[in-house]
């Protein structure tokens, strides 16, 4: 029995692991054009928004723990009808986050492949839900594999980038700067939040010793990451370009490499953030498929996967023709009202458990 139970869970190091490969390709290619406005100061916002999300997943990690399901635990509590509305947002807005997701990776892919956006969409999001139809484990072993390939790719870009940095670009800051750092760090946060769905499969996640320091470890690797990237990027091609052209992140990538040698860095960092980014739909694939599943009253399912793998590609055709990108812009705003959702179900979790415990 001991046996199957490890069969069917993951590692918290495995669900951190997932949550970087999804967010890392994801930071870097959205956050430079959206955070250009605070200048030489634009790579302090993932690290301040790092501390925003930690210090909510620090709350959160008091109210729910590995290995206990959210879905389950809320249907026990009182107020089923209140909880289910909060569910039905959470399942809503995830299917339009995941089709926005969908439409803005097959635009990219579009531009270099000169393909159809609406047939790479469809192509992305299908291969998303046919590596999460044998569920969580799986879909985390893949992960896994990915993640090496996507590190060992970033590190790469971090090696040939940093000797070209006008440092000069990013750290003589003046006050204007300074003053759009907080905004820039509220919008990279929730730009990031997209990662809170996690709560939802941590009933599938082992209980294991010093599994918030691992948590904790592979969210700094993910913030510090992403402002090395921003870091790259505005000083080799200063703020005012940055916020001037489409991916500037690819757009940097481009201009490494010696002559002669490595001058295709670009494409092998696009082809490898699909990897990543195929990991993000999967990932929050996996989360709807999970809200569905608790709102219907069944059990997870193959099946129930490609039901909302169809709705999320049914959001994601009228944003499939250049408007993904204008539409992430909405998207920010969206996730920390999902992330406040969550955590009003968790509040009310807590005071439901703390009222029976006195009762």
């Amino acid at each position: 029995m001991e046996r199957d139970t490890t069969i069917n869970t993951i590692s918290i190091r495995q669900l951190g692991t997932l949550l970087v490969l999804a967010l890392l390709p994801l930071g870097t290619e959205v956050l430079p054009s959206r955070l250009s406005q605070a200048g030489g100061a634009a790579w302090l916002c993932p690290l301040g928004a790092g501390g925003l999300l930690l210090a909510l997943v620090a709350l959160w990690g008091r109210w729910i723990t590995p290995g206990e399901d959210l879905l389950k635990t809320l249907e026990q509590q009182k107020g089923r009808k209140i909880l289910r509305g909060f569910a039905l947002v959470l399942l809503a807005w995830g299917l339009f986050l995941t089709g926005a997701q969908g439409a803005r990776i097959g635009e990219r892919l579009a531009q270099s492949l000169r393909a159809s956006p609406l047939l790479l969409t469809a192509a992305v999001l299908a291969l998303a839900g046919w590596l999460v139809a044998k569920g969580l484990p799986a879909f985390a072993r893949t992960g896994e594999i990915f993640g090496l390939a996507v590190g060992a790719g970033f590190v790469l870009i971090v090696l040939f980038g940093v000797f070209g940095v006008a440092w000069d670009r990013v750290i003589l800051w003046d006050w204007a700067a300074l003053e759009e750092v907080p905004g820039g760090a509220l919008s990279a946060a929730g730009t990031l939040a997209a990662g809170g769905y996690a709560l939802l499969l941590l009933g599938q996640v082992r209980p294991e010793e010093k599994q918030k320091r691992v948590l904790r470890r592979k969210l700094g690797v993910l913030f510090g990451s992403l402002a090395v990237g921003m870091l790259l990027v505005v000083g080799r091609l200063g703020a005012g370009l940055t916020g001037q052209i489409d991916r500037p992140f690819f757009q940097m990538v481009s201009g490494l490499g010696f002559e002669g040698a490595f001058q295709r860095l670009e494409e092998l960092a696009s082809a490898l953030w699909v990897l990543g980014d195929v990991a993000l739909l999967g990932f929050l694939l996996l989360c709807m498929r999970r809200l569905l599943a608790g709102l219907a009253g069944r059990e997870e399912s193959s099946g129930l996967g490609w039901i909302v793998t169809g709705g999320s590609f049914l959001l994601a055709l009228p944003l499939a023709h250049g408007r993904g990108i204008e539409v992430l812009s909405m998207v920010p705003v969206g996730n920390l009202v999902a992330m406040g959702v969550m955590s009003l179900g968790l509040g009310w979790k807590m005071a439901f458990s703390k009222k029976s415990e006195k009762t």
